[in-house]
């Protein structure tokens, strides 16, 4: 099997998702990103959670996908550590 042919297979079994992302996203792509609300996102960007610039033409948003990828994973170290507490004070 040729790398295009596997290509081709993996566009399919993703529903055409791109297969890298570009650094700056509008929000509707940095939304089908993260699977977050546009209205998550601004408010992430708001809170200084992700970072968010508007775009040169001014009106719009892009979200910085780095900054949403270090989001997930602050919160999945945050749920793990609760976990852990949870474990040795035996709730779970």
């Amino acid at each position: 099997m040729d790398e295009e042919h596997i290509l081709k297979l993996l566009r399919e079994a993703l529903g055409n998702l791109p297969l890298s992302w570009p650094r700056w996203l509008p929000t509707r792509e940095a939304a089908r990103y993260s699977g977050l609300s546009a209205k998550t996102l601004r408010e992430l960007a708001r809170a200084g959670e992700i970072y968010a610039v508007e775009s040169p033409g001014g009106g719009k948003l892009l979200f910085d996908r780095e900054s949403i990828d270090a989001y997930f994973l602050r919160e999945k170290a945050r749920l793990q550590a609760h976990l852990e507490l949870l474990k040795r004070d035996r709730v779970c």
